[in-house]
């Protein structure tokens, strides 16, 4: 093993996190796309070790970094989308730094409790998917059952009428129903007739959470008005607070790593609904700690020696470039990770400090402007015309929780629907009624 090269993939994704989360809306994932298409056009060499580094440095930057932009740029991807009114609260109260910091605080303990377990991964995932892959589908329905129906449309009791309030009341639930629904018919259509072109053909989804999360909030971004950010306050975390909310946290991240289409969103959801009924620190702590476990945890199944799995967007476009899933592979990747972890945990508070400046700048539209359009650019070159369309389509689904106030985590029906008819051997019939085959 090259340990230089594993270093410079390090740096490399790194930089990719961190340019991402600079920019409103942008996706780590369409930049590493960028970089593969590149280095294969120009006939540069990819190696193993290359590989190993630059998933390791994205998921570790991404875990970091983008928790600083879900608070600032009020733009969160599907697995921060559990930090928004969270994140709209702190801003409003001047304590948005304190809540990026307290969900670095729960990553960063979810990524310790990730090093100490690592020598239990290879075997215990080999174990756990022997136990609960014959029980996937039910479990899979049990999960959606409880997102749909643990929504509950607060603050409606004070309408003057009965009529009133039934109307608003369905209004909001039918919209997340509607929602859940029309995501999962694009994540049919998607999965099952990829219309995608160019890198993106092998991440068709990629457009898809642009669309369902990215575009509403730049596009709110771009027409709407910031509120006045008062002056800086600080709130302390205490320990008992912390291990609470890394406690949610990580048993909700892990829940995630387990079950396919779960993502960092349903186990923040979970998290959240262990915390968010007893401390707003602890909620965030939980929110930091989940989103970590997933995207670091799901590539580390990609390197298992037992039973290596690629789950997630990142290992699905890595897994050709990270090479062999051996024991001493394994470790690199952990002890890399541990470094990579180290030295996101510290970028983050000055990442946060710039972000917290430039949102208050009063020329911050043209970010959202300038994100905007990269978003479309980066699109449209790396899937082709078939890629906006998807990204126009995904976009107008992700306006309905925006205009009704329904809960943006009913967009993952995307991924949710698909595997749902996949395990009940329903796939092949919905998509000959609906004309896909």
């Amino acid at each position: 093993m090259s340990l230089h090269e594993i270093l410079l993939g390090i740096g490399i994704g790194m930089g990719l996190s961190g340019l991402s989360a600079m920019i409103p809306g942008l996706h780590p994932y369409n930049l590493v796309a960028a970089l593969i298409l590149g280095l294969q056009w120009n006939r540069w060499p990819f190696s193993d070790d290359l590989g190993l580094g630059l998933g390791i440095g994205v998921a570790v930057g991404y875990a970091f970094f983008h928790l600083a932009p879900a608070v600032f740029y009020q733009t969160p991807d599907e697995g921060a989308a559990g930090l928004l009114l969270p994140a709209q609260k702190a801003l409003r109260e001047g304590w948005g730094f304190e809540a990026v910091r307290w969900s670095g605080w729960g990553a960063w303990g979810a990524l310790l409790l990730m090093l100490l377990s690592a020598p239990l991964w290879p075997r215990g995932w080999a174990v756990l998917r022997a136990v609960l892959m014959p029980h996937m589908g039910w479990i899979l329905l049990s999960i959606v059952a409880f997102m749909l129906l643990s929504e509950w449309p607060w603050g409606y009791e004070r309408l003057p009428t009965p009529g009133q309030r039934l109307r608003a009341v369905w209004l909001r639930l039918g919209a997340g129903l509607l929602t859940f629904v029309l995501s999962g018919l694009l994540g049919v259509l998607l999965l099952s007739r990829n219309p995608l072109i160019g890198p993106l053909a092998h991440q068709p989804l990629v457009p898809a959470f642009l669309g369902l999360f990215a575009i509403p909030g730049l596009v709110q971004g771009l027409i709407g008005s910031r509120p006045p950010q008062p002056a800086a306050r600080e709130k302390p975390l205490s320990p008992g607070v912390w291990i609470r909310g890394l406690g949610a946290g990580v048993l909700g991240g892990a829940f995630a790593v387990i079950f396919p289409g779960v993502t960092a969103g349903i186990g923040g959801l979970l998290a959240g609904h262990a915390t968010a009924q007893r401390d707003e620190r602890a909620f965030l702590v939980s929110q930091g700690a989940a989103r970590a476990f997933y995207i670091i945890g799901s590539f580390w199944l990609l390197l298992l020696p037992d039973a290596p799995t690629a789950r997630g967007g990142l290992s699905a476009m890595l897994a050709p470039w990270v090479g062999p899933a051996t024991p001493i592979r394994y470790q690199a990747a952990v002890w890399a990770t541990g470094l990579t972890g180290a030295l996101a945990f510290g970028l983050l508070g000055p990442l946060a400090r710039g972000m917290q400046k430039w949102s208050a700048h009063p020329s911050w539209r043209w970010a959202y402007g300038g994100a905007l359009g990269l978003i479309l650019l980066s699109t449209s070159a790396l899937g082709g015309f078939p890629g906006i369309c998807v990204l126009a389509a995904a976009a107008g689904i992700g306006w309905l929780p925006v205009l009704t106030g329904s809960r943006r985590l009913n967009t993952l029906g995307v991924i949710l629907v698909p595997l749902l008819l996949r395990r009940f051997g329903l796939e092949g019939g919905i998509g000959q009624a609906l004309g896909l085959y």
